[in-house]
């Protein structure tokens, strides 16, 4: 694994602040300074690091919290700009949350499918998104080990917006670029697209 930049003494601050059976504040594009924070690029997190578990299960609080749940969150929402996030696994029993440390999607498949989308960090806009219908990830686990896996359905287009979200993008900029593309029906009785 690379080198990576230790969490800084702010970071730090952010993440055990405040009571943590509580939700984290979470970014809204609406405030400059935090949309600053939502745009940029974010870096590894070491996967052993002794904060580590603090953020994942405050993550957890967040999204899970009440009238503003969500069905993932990625460490940028809450302030701390690392590659981390939180996803609802619509296709595994009981529909766990899980996080992903580190994360690439190394494969996005040609076929599409179109879907709703809303953001805990834009308030009350949704609108539809074609996204990968499958993708292939590699992630981290606390102990430093490395996991991957092809997920498909509504669980990989949960995975494409937070991913997006470690690289500062957020479903309104996916939404600006698909209007300047054409799509195809890839099927008559399921609505899957390719991208020509």
């Amino acid at each position: 694994m690379r080198e990576i930049i230790s969490l800084t003494q702010e970071e730090i601050e952010l993440i055990t602040r405040g009571d943590h059976s509580k939700a984290m504040h979470i970014y809204q594009d609406t405030v400059l300074e935090e949309l600053q924070v939502l745009k940029a690029n974010c870096i590894e997190i070491n996967p052993t690091d002794v904060h580590l578990k603090t953020l994942i299960a405050r993550m957890y609080q967040t999204v899970t919290d009440g009238d503003r749940s969500g069905v993932g969150i990625a460490a940028p929402q809450v302030g701390v700009n690392r590659r981390i996030f939180l996803v609802k696994r619509y296709d595994k029993i009981n529909e766990p949350f899980e996080f992903f440390i580190n994360p690439q999607i190394v494969w996005y498949s040609t076929l599409l499918q179109q879907g709703q989308e809303g953001c805990l960090s834009i308030e009350d806009r949704y609108d539809t998104v074609y996204r990968s219908l499958a993708v292939h990830i590699t992630y981290f686990d606390l102990e430093g080990k490395q996991y991957q896996e092809v997920v498909e359905g509504y669980t990989a287009v949960i995975l494409q917006h937070e991913y997006d979200h470690l690289n500062g993008v957020l479903f309104t900029d996916r939404i600006e670029e698909q209007v300047q593309r054409k799509y195809r029906d890839a099927t008559e009785e399921i609505p899957l697209v390719y991208e020509v």
